[in-house]
């Protein structure tokens, strides 16, 4: 018996120091170095050594499981922010920040009712790419908040129009009142700035409810989201809608926004 144990305590040695381990774990010499996903074009290559990637410079990740690449979309989608006098300038500058790093699946732009520049809130003058009358047909669009009273009849007829044939409408802050006067949105719940949440309740009773406490309310087709940094949440949550949870994690990733 004593000699049985020895030879099968040999075997075992044998097993674990002779045999190759990747029979047990994984090879080193399999360890491959990728960029983390960020929609670069370096997203799927692999590399053998450290570094940083050749295309965004990040610094590439040491990894077992490669990573796939990030979903691309047959076409751009062309998302159009409003801008207008008053406008809150964060409302419009990080959903213009977050789509665009979404890269080739976005073509993002800014439209006003005229090419003129625009004075926002509380005065960065901006110039925007398009008018209401020459603008892309927008797939998505972004309406910001801020003085939403300044916004033109012009305007609101265009936003009236174009709002029939748009995948997505996500109205950041008090750009929910723009909509709600609108009547897009009646029998939908919604949400606004805590400070024009009772304002909309009361003026505007076709919505079937206004949250409060809550960063964003999505209807399907449209958005409404919180105060101004809020909006970077909807922004996040629409891209993750279209591309899928990775784009998203992605985009926060470069932008250094929280997970």
């Amino acid at each position: 018996m004593r000699i049985k144990s020895i030879s099968l305590l040999s075997c075992f040695l044998y097993l674990f120091l002779v045999i190759p381990t990747s029979i047990f774990g994984q090879d080193s010499s399999s360890l491959i170095y990728q960029c983390a996903p960020c929609g670069c074009d370096s997203d799927s290559k692999h590399f053998n050594e450290p570094g940083n990637c050749p295309s965004c410079s990040m610094k590439l990740e040491k990894i077992v499981n490669p990573n796939e690449a990030l979903k691309k979309l047959d076409r751009p989608l062309n998302v159009a922010i409003l801008i207008y006098h008053h406008a809150q300038v964060l409302d419009y500058s990080a959903p213009y920040d977050i789509f665009i790093a979404g890269g080739e699946n976005f073509n993002v732009y800014t439209v006003a009712q005229t090419s003129n520049k625009v004075t926002t809130m509380p005065s960065l003058s901006i110039n925007p790419e398009y008018n209401i009358s020459n603008a892309p047909k927008p797939d998505i669009l972004i309406v910001p908040g801020g003085m939403w009273n300044a916004v033109s009849e012009k305007t609101k007829e265009w936003i009236k129009n174009i709002s029939k044939d748009t995948e997505y409408i996500l109205s950041i802050c008090t750009g929910a009142f723009i909509l709600a006067e609108l009547g897009l949105l009646d029998d939908l719940e919604a949400t606004t700035h805590s400070a024009g949440l009772h304002l909309l309740e009361k003026n505007y009773t076709a919505i079937k409810k206004v949250h409060r406490d809550v960063r964003f309310i999505d209807n399907g087709k449209i958005i409404t989201s919180g105060g101004v940094t809020a909006g970077m949440d909807a922004s996040f949550h629409l891209v993750s809608k279209i591309l899928g949870k990775e784009w998203e994690k992605a985009i926060k990733r470069n932008l250094e926004y929280p997970n």
